[in-house]
């Protein structure tokens, strides 16, 4: 009887590993790693530094709360009331303007604060902007206008409520502003036969908009939540933060991955189905996601706001006390290959060459993570050493 139950249990271990179910393996023990807060080094998720001054002329002046993506020959950033600005990757050299906003047919759309939304196919060097009539408009990296994409009644989704990754003419979208039964949490969208998939597995439950007190806004924080938080609060002591465009969605290699919010596993899509790949072991600092609401007890609980991916780490960022004023902002580093986990309760990074503090905002097609500097923020060592004034355009930092 003995072997037959061992038999049993060496075969649903093997059944759950063809299933890509995690295993130990596969565990992110962060609450072990809450135990041990310590300072990581900035040598132990990069061995080099590199700095782009983006090239400052009377066009390419980039404007307040700017924000960038970094993609194979490119960095695109953008910035409060201006149109999306492209440069070269490797000089900083300003290459041309993309698009424009505006309400004619070619223009994009800008929201309340003056900001833009926009995606990158890196598959394909297009650029996807947010349009005025829950569509998209798309660009090619030498600003010709390419189409619109505009999206069906059918997908029961506001596009500005969801956050995309979009990869050789198929838009994956996850609805993260859930108040609409009909609206899918996660699907696919193929450009090229205008058709459209839902992925069963991500469930998302409604918010009660009937108990809304108050909406507000948090702009220009992106390194804390990875994105602009939007704040919801609701009667009963409960509240609801979320920032859309913070990356639950990501490529990795030919990989597909998604977190959702106080979802403590990273799922990967395999033919429009979840496959779990890493789960975060919070143990006692989980979060329920019925309780996801609840204002009481979140002192002592974690909130992870996103994950980025490269070759050989998860670097994620959370905070413990989400809803509270006691908030505190971590982040944190899995190492693939050995499963060893570190966390330090800050966000911010020191390359000791030039003094300079950095705090990696989000991670480029290749795997570099990503900063962004103002002159203003520069140390002296290194505003001497790249020669840039202090009204001059941002930084790009490649780690």
């Amino acid at each position: 009887m003995k072997q037959i139950f061992l038999f049993l249990i060496i075969g649903a271990l093997f059944a759950c590993n063809k299933q890509n179910t995690p295993i130990k393996d596969s565990i992110i023990n962060l609450e072990g790693a809450m135990n041990s807060v310590e300072t990581i080094q900035l040598s132990e998720i990069t061995s080099d530094v590199t700095y782009i001054p983006l090239e400052t002329t009377d066009s390419s002046l980039i404007g307040e709360q700017a924000d960038m993506r970094v993609f194979n020959d490119y960095i695109l950033v953008s910035s409060a009331n201006q149109s999306l600005k492209l440069f070269d990757r490797t000089t900083g050299k300003f290459l041309s303007t993309i698009g424009h906003i505006g309400i004619d047919p070619q223009g994009y759309a800008k929201d309340a604060w003056g900001k833009v939304n926009y995606w990158i196919d890196s598959q394909k060097n297009l650029i996807y902007v947010l349009g005025w009539k829950n569509d998209w408009q798309v660009y090619d990296v030498e600003n010709n206008y390419i189409n619109r994409i505009i999206v069906g009644d059918d997908l029961h989704c506001n596009l500005a409520q969801a956050c995309f990754l979009i990869t050789a003419d198929t838009i994956y979208g996850q609805n993260k502003l859930c108040i609409d039964h009909s609206a899918p949490t996660l699907f696919t969208y193929n450009c090229k036969s205008e058709s459209l998939e839902i992925i069963p597995d991500l469930k998302e439950d409604v918010l009660p908009l009937d108990e809304l007190l108050s909406i507000s806004n948090l702009l220009g924080n992106y390194v804390s939540y990875g994105g602009d938080l939007q704040m919801a609060i609701f009667s009963g002591d409960r509240k609801f933060y979320m920032a859309i465009n913070s990356p639950s969605l990501w490529k990795y290699q030919q990989e597909i991955r998604v977190k959702q919010a106080f979802n403590d596993t990273i799922y990967t899509i395999e033919k429009n189905r979840l496959q779990p790949s890493w789960i975060f072991n919070l143990g006692n600092w989980h979060w329920d996601y019925q309780d996801r609401l609840n204002v009481a007890g979140c002192e002592n609980k974690i909130s992870i706001d996103y994950v980025l991916e490269n070759e050989n780490l998860l670097y994620f960022h959370f905070h413990t006390g989400f809803y509270s004023e006691n908030q505190k902002a971590y982040c944190g580093i899995y190492q693939k290959k050995t499963g060893n986990v570190k966390v330090m309760d800050s966000d911010q990074w020191i390359d000791a060459k030039f003094n300079q503090p950095l705090q990696i905002r989000n991670v480029s097609n290749n795997g570099k993570f990503c900063a962004l500097l103002l002159p203003e923020k520069l140390s002296d060592e290194l505003k001497k050493h790249l020669q840039v004034e202090e009204d001059d355009n941002p930084i790009i930092v490649m780690l």
